[in-house]
């Protein structure tokens, strides 16, 4: 599914204990679980990538914290969560996407 720019634009992203919350400049609200987001990081590592097992590093995390974020380009944005793990960067299309159920993964859509 193609979506628009606005749809895929942030007019703000913030963040709670729980929840990572994006209002995109087409006025959806989206909100994702931070643990779900920690759980399905798209970097290469945690997708099993160089070797490894999809799930093998983020299988057994049981909760996670947000430190902070940064936005990478007009594209995605970087999370930093508390292990520290800071290499798994989202794209808006892909968040949005996930969002609205129409992927399972937070790659590239």
């Amino acid at each position: 599914m193609s979506l628009s720019l606005k749809a895929t634009t942030p007019e703000t992203i913030g963040f709670d204990e729980n929840i990572l919350k994006i209002e995109w400049k087409d006025g959806v609200v989206s909100e994702f679980s931070l643990l779900e987001l920690r759980k399905r990081c798209p970097c290469v590592v945690c997708k099993g990538g160089h070797g490894g097992k999809v799930g093998a590093t983020t299988g057994g995390i049981k909760e996670a914290k947000l430190l902070s974020f940064s936005k990478v380009g007009r594209y995605a944005v970087n999370l930093v969560w508390g292990d520290y793990h800071n290499t798994g960067i989202y794209s808006f299309d892909s968040l949005r996407l996930f969002w609205q159920g129409e992927s399972g993964d937070l790659g590239d859509p």
